[in-house]
């Protein structure tokens, strides 16, 4: 006995054309951004992807919408190694002394539309303290923008 089967209804064809490229950045939290860390002038971080978000909850300030991520990647300057690695490690009311303790940062982000966009801030804690330094996402709470 013999079944007719039709081409068209084929259940497991699978598409061999290559998958499109991610041009945009996009993270699960948001677009990001590459970026570069200075500190007193200093290069401590030459490649840093920088997530910005914006929080859509009702009576915050345009400023206080504004949620900044960053992530180092190597290489990192040493002593900003120990600070993050301290800063990770910490939980609860020892993570935001320990996030007090480390000095400001400035990011520079190259945007391709436009010029580099300058961030100071402080880092903050990350939410997931568990991997790599590259996969752990610190906060930025911004001092100043030009």
């Amino acid at each position: 006995m013999r079944l007719a089967v039709s081409t068209s209804q084929r259940p497991f064809v699978r598409d061999t054309s290559p998958a499109a490229v991610d041009t945009e950045h996009r993270s699960s939290t948001g677009r990001w951004h590459l970026g570069r860390a200075y500190r007193a002038g200093r290069l401590v971080c030459g490649c840093v992807h920088v997530t910005i978000s914006h929080d859509e909850r009702i009576g915050l300030t345009q400023r206080e919408r504004r949620l900044v991520r960053v992530r180092f990647h190597e290489p990192v300057d040493d002593d900003l190694r120990i600070e993050l690695t301290e800063l990770a490690r910490r939980r609860g009311t020892a993570s935001d002394r320990a996030a007090e303790r480390i000095a400001p940062i400035e990011l520079v982000v190259d945007d391709p539309c436009s010029e580099h966009q300058r961030m100071v801030g402080r880092l903050q804690p990350p939410q997931a303290r568990h991997g790599q330094l590259c996969d752990i996402e610190f906060g930025l709470r911004q001092l100043g923008r030009t």
